[in-house]
């Protein structure tokens, strides 16, 4: 996998060998949020999800030892939606990047809890984010709020999480409402980002559908903290 920005700022990864290499300038150095979003993380995502955890678009919260993976496509709430869990005293893990580990029967997700990020927009719903910078990754990315979990206080967070039901979200709705979801939409909504590689594919299917056991569901929501608890009755009720 090669990622290039020009003749002198590239970077080459080897999966099959685990290795990954990248030359930038200093004066790309400069620019941190660039070297990282572009460079760094990425090859090291790219050695992850290529050998031990397979990437998903979704947050993931925890509470009582029951963690809750949220799923959908950007836009879909599940910064908000995660946060406004650990602020009424979730553990928080990650709000996207969710990466489940390969090799396990316990559905484990694994994520960066250092750091959420927000749409400029939900200033309106957390104070604590006003007047903080906006960033947009490499100048093309979507803007955004990054919060370090280190600066709120009495935030609870965790590196992973066992996965007990996976929650589609959706925000477009008149009622309020937690509904079964169709375990083969979320299956491929999941097979989007897997490898093109067909043996490696059909294991990452595998950990799919072992992830999806829990029970799929969708929650059709407009107000956070009824969202909330109705997560909270979820976790403690089964339903």
């Amino acid at each position: 996998m090669s990622s290039i920005a020009d003749a002198n700022n590239y970077a080459i990864s080897n999966y099959a060998q685990a290795v990954s290499f990248i030359w930038v300038t200093s004066a790309t150095l400069e620019h941190g949020d660039y070297f990282r979003y572009c460079f760094l993380n990425a090859a090291v995502m790219g050695q992850l999800v290529h050998r031990c955890a397979w990437g998903i678009h979704a947050a993931c919260v925890e509470l009582d030892g029951c963690g809750l993976l949220f799923c959908g496509d950007s836009g879909a709430g599940k910064s908000t939606l995660s946060y406004a869990c650990a602020r009424a005293g979730w553990t928080y893990i990650t709000d996207d990047g969710s990466y489940l580990v390969d090799g396990r029967d316990d559905r484990v997700i694994v994520g960066d809890c250092s750091l959420v990020r927000f749409r400029p927009s939900s200033e309106s719903l957390f104070p604590e984010l006003c007047g903080r910078p906006v960033m947009q990754r490499a100048e093309i990315g979507k803007p955004s709020i990054e919060l370090p979990t280190s600066s709120v206080s009495r935030f609870s967070t965790s590196s992973l999480s066992h996965i007990k039901h996976v929650v589609f979200l959706n925000r477009n709705v008149d009622q309020q409402e937690l509904v079964p979801f169709p375990v083969e939409v979320a299956k491929l909504y999941m097979l989007q980002r897997a490898s093109p590689e067909p043996e490696l594919r059909k294991r990452q299917a595998r950990m799919f559908d072992r992830l999806l056991e829990g029970g799929v569901f969708e929650l059709r929501y407009t107000d956070l903290d009824w969202a909330v608890e109705r997560l909270r009755q979820l976790v403690r009720e089964g339903s």
